[in-house]
């Protein structure tokens, strides 16, 4: 297994100040269009390299770490997803962004959801990885293992640890070496380790209700559903029927973390929703 986690040498990569804070964040560069990723909860942005790798001959791909998580400021503040919404819009005040692509993943899709129709006519298009409805008949698995509650004893646990130790100790990283994903297995422990408390306050705030939000987003959107029973999956369908340019995708196979679970699907679907774009 490879060492620490390094971006590819031609890539930028710094700081900027949105919100009050200072987000870190790496960019790709390039001519094409910018494709933001905005990273799930206790992951960062070095978590969606492989993500990157995939798009970069196409787009200006940028990674950035959230609030609380990666290289990023922890501010003594709200977690939610409007104060996490106007990071990342500033976010792409700062770094000069127009007409990007957004992409989110669990709290990621959250914010960027919230960014998304709080500024209809900033994205250029918007991708959700399984968002998190607390809503009746989804998502009921996600909102029992909800991880807020002690996750402050958890990071410490953490970061009392080295990356070895985690790599040994949890199940899933080791499962995704054993499906040949050693340098992503790394990747997530490393951002287990820099994580800051202050994250735990993200479970405090409100969740997105896409019945009230999705109305608000002109642009065109893909969300990718991990997979799920018939009756689970037609009530994720009416959800994303809120949408008004919207459509949904349930990828076999896969759990929460669908792009990791089943890279090539759900990177084909990306790719056919990017065409039309």
């Amino acid at each position: 297994m490879s060492g620490r986690t390094q971006i590819p040498e031609d890539w930028e990569q710094g700081f900027v100040a949105a919100n009050g804070i200072q987000l870190h964040y790496c960019r790709s560069g390039g001519s094409g269009p910018a494709f933001v990723v905005s990273h799930g909860f206790t992951d960062d942005g070095y978590c969606r390299l492989d993500l990157a790798r995939e798009l970069v001959d196409d787009f200006d791909v940028v990674l950035y770490d959230a609030r609380g998580h990666g290289r990023s400021d922890a501010p003594d503040g709200e977690y939610g997803p409007s104060e996490r919404a106007a990071d990342l819009l500033e976010l792409l005040d700062a770094l000069a962004l127009d007409d990007p692509i957004l992409f989110g993943h669990s709290m990621g899709a959250d914010t960027v959801t919230m960014a998304a129709a709080r500024s209809p006519d900033r994205p250029r298009a918007v991708v959700l990885e399984d968002p998190v409805w607390i809503l009746d008949g989804v998502n009921d698995d996600l909102v029992e293992e909800d991880p807020g509650g002690d996750i402050e004893e958890q990071i410490a646990w953490w970061q009392d640890h080295s990356v070895e130790d985690l790599l040994e100790a949890d199940t899933m990283f080791r499962d995704l070496a054993e499906r040949g994903q050693p340098d992503l297995a790394r990747r997530v422990a490393e951002a287990r380790r820099r994580l800051r408390p202050e994250v735990g306050r993200v479970s405090d705030a409100e969740f997105v209700d896409p019945t009230e939000t999705y109305g608000d987003i002109t642009a065109p959107t893909l969300i990718v559903k991990a997979d799920a029973d018939e009756a689970e999956r037609e009530r994720e369908r009416e959800i994303a029927g809120f949408l008004p340019d919207g459509r949904i995708v349930h990828v076999d196979g896969a759990g929460h973390c669908v792009f990791w679970d089943e890279r090539e699907r759900a990177t084909e679907e990306l790719w056919r929703f990017l065409a039309t774009v």
